[in-house]
């Protein structure tokens, strides 16, 4: 009798022997795989500093990336001469045709030009008000600015404000007077250069300022003097005078240049403003997020307006502000990286940090914050860089608006010790995930070794109750036997 396997045969692929982990090889290859994990580890502490991504904004140019503008802007500009009208040491880059505020024009150019009688009366007060404000000095000016705060509820006037007012007050009545002689005197003596309708039309309106003078905005002025508090429609009054000499004020402001001292006036004038706006009224007036190239190419129409700018703050210092009736004692100046991918920066001015913003120092401090801007448009600014003049838009604003973001990972560097310590639990860890592997290797592999089958006694003695057949021998005896018997 046979004995066979009761095994079935198998169609699966037998698996690999597992590898041994005991050799050399496969200890490399394990330790391998350690050390690039530790270098993935020590990797991702590195790409999270911003200092080692600054070779990507290299480069001489600005490349703007926006959905509807697609151009290359540089912002190099070369030098000009220096302009009389301008102080000594006034730096300069060049100057843009599209600047609205042209020196003051002739009396009579001015009279030509109007339109109408509103027109008339609009170009006739900035005229006067612009000649009248060059004979002030600085300070006989922030006097003026003052009494229009004070009307606007506005801190109180100081006896020595009030001193110098009774001197700067009758200069004013008397410059104003005079204008007036000498813009009636113009019209009259124009002769056929003016139609006798507009010469007429011109006189009325010569004549409605000097009512307006003399009567409620002269009295309104000198209401100070007399010691009284101003009426509502004085009031009222004075503003439409502040109003005038806000737009004197930014008429006076020139591009692609740094400082001028004509700009002091729109410049503080636009940090009162600020001042008494929330931060909610200021995002409700604003016209909106305004990207870097509408704010470079369109400096006119955007000039004194209010304006949100996003971007990253790579480089932020604070600078002392010069004396000034506001208190406002220093600013702190961010370098914006624009968020609509534009490599060239906008520069914003602010009085104020946001609560729990990191602190900032007279030094150049390096950041990386997300921070949103809403506040004036004032100019497009020159400032000195490695290679030269160039410009930048300029902000100014109360404080950003900024969300710190949750921290990913610890900044800390961590010791020496707490390397080692590192290395030597991960390199423990590897051992004993790769004997694990060993052993689940070994026990999933095992039971597929082919069972030897060996008869039990049980096996036998079954055997022993059934009739064997004769062996191979006695077969073959008894076939000779029969063949001998055959004939």
């Amino acid at each position: 009798m046979k004995f066979t396997s009761h095994e079935e045969p198998s169609d699966r692929p037998r698996r690999p022997p597992p590898p041994n982990y005991f050799s050399r090889s496969t200890q490399v290859r394990i330790l391998m795989m350690v050390f690039s994990l530790m270098l993935v580890i020590v990797l991702m502490f590195e790409a999270r500093k911003p200092e080692n991504w600054k070779w990507l904004w290299a480069g001489a140019k600005t490349r703007v990336a926006t959905t509807t503008i697609d151009e290359e802007i540089d912002t190099l500009l070369p030098p000009e001469p220096p302009r009389p009208e301008d102080l000594p040491g006034t730096v300069y880059a060049t100057e843009t045709p599209e600047i609205s505020s042209a020196p003051t024009p002739d009396l009579a150019e001015t009279i030509k030009a109007v339109d109408d009688d509103e027109d008339a009366r609009q170009r006739i007060r900035h005229d006067a008000w612009r000649g009248i404000l060059k004979r002030l000095s600085r300070d006989e000016r922030n006097i003026l600015g003052r009494i229009l705060r004070n009307s606007r509820g506005g801190p109180d006037l100081s006896s020595e404000d009030r001193t110098a007012w009774s001197t700067t007050f009758p200069q004013l009545d008397q410059q104003w007077n005079d204008y007036l002689t000498k813009a009636n005197d113009a019209v009259l003596i124009s002769g056929e250069e003016l139609p006798a309708e507009q010469r007429t039309q011109l006189l009325n309106v010569l004549r409605d300022l000097k009512v307006e003078w003399s009567g409620l905005l002269g009295r309104a002025l000198r209401a100070v003097l007399e010691d009284r508090p101003w009426t509502e429609l004085e009031r009222d009054e004075l503003a439409n005078l502040q109003s005038t000499l806000d737009e004197l004020a930014m008429g006076e402001i020139r591009d692609d240049m740094v400082w001028r001292p004509d700009e002091q006036m729109a410049w503080f004038r636009s940090f009162e403003k600020l001042m008494a706006l929330s931060d909610q009224d200021a995002k409700r007036q604003s016209l909106g997020e305004i990207g870097f190239v509408q704010l470079f190419r369109q400096t006119n129409e955007y000039r004194g307006r209010l304006v949100t700018v996003t971007g990253t703050a790579e480089l932020a210092y604070y600078v002392p502000a010069p004396k000034n009736d506001l208190g406002i004692e220093r600013y702190y100046v961010f370098w914006l990286r624009p968020g609509d991918g534009s490599d060239a920066p906008i520069v914003a001015y602010a009085l104020e940090l946001p609560d729990g913003f990191p602190a900032v120092g007279n030094e150049h401090t390096t950041l990386h914050e997300e921070l949103t801007f809403t506040g004036y448009f004032f100019k497009r600014w020159a400032y000195g860089a490695h290679d030269g003049i160039r410009t930048a838009p300029l902000i100014l604003a109360k404080r950003p608006t900024w969300q710190p973001a949750p921290p990913l990972i610890s900044t800390k560097t961590p010791s020496f010790g707490t390397i080692i310590a590192a290395v030597l639990g991960i390199a423990l860890l590897a051992m004993a995930i790769a004997r694990w592997v060993y052993k689940s290797s070994n026990s999933r592999v095992a039971p597929r070794t082919a069972p030897t089958h060996e008869p039990t006694s049980q096996q036998f003695a079954a055997m022993a109750e059934h009739k064997i057949g004769p062996t191979i021998t006695e077969a073959l005896q008894k076939r000779s036997e029969h063949d001998k018997q055959d004939p």
